[in-house]
């Protein structure tokens, strides 16, 4: 695939305190992506993701624009929807590299962080019955369930 470039502009994060210690955690993606420019060589799309979970703890959103470089052949490969998650390839690489981003802003508002591989899925349920809720406490949620698989 084309070089692909991602600029960030927005990062948000809410930490919506309910009071609530639940045992899982299901993350749902909003996205958009709208075309800004096409040149012969490079195209721009905004795009904003927003993710939000259930029950209700935190909601985050991102937002910037990607730059694909390359010609019509590479934006075609980019913007091909990707055959097992029905999601075009360009949004996969947006996600890669906003993930950081997301986890980080999760760890400093102490909330559960999205899954890097959320965008392969629709939603994601993340088992959270050891109570954890920062970062840490869901990496060794991680490991425990991995350790019992």
């Amino acid at each position: 695939m084309a070089p692909i470039r991602v600029n960030l502009n927005k990062l948000e994060g809410i930490r919506i305190d309910t009071g609530v210690n639940p045992s899982a955690v299901t993350f749902d993606v909003d996205v958009s992506m709208d075309e800004e420019n096409r040149t012969n060589d490079e195209l721009t799309i905004n795009f904003r993701l927003v993710i939000s979970t259930k029950p209700s703890l935190a909601k985050f959103e991102v937002g910037g624009k990607a730059f694909i470089t390359g010609g019509r052949a590479a934006f075609d490969a980019a913007l091909d929807m990707d055959e097992e998650t029905s999601v075009p390839k360009v949004l996969h690489v947006i996600y890669q590299q906003v993930f950081t981003s997301l986890y980080l802003l999760a760890s400093q508002i102490e909330t559960p962080y999205p899954p890097p591989d959320l965008i392969h899925s629709p939603t994601e349920i993340r088992n959270m019955e050891s109570g954890a809720t920062g970062p840490e406490g869901q990496i060794a949620a991680e490991q425990e369930a991995q350790q019992t698989t």
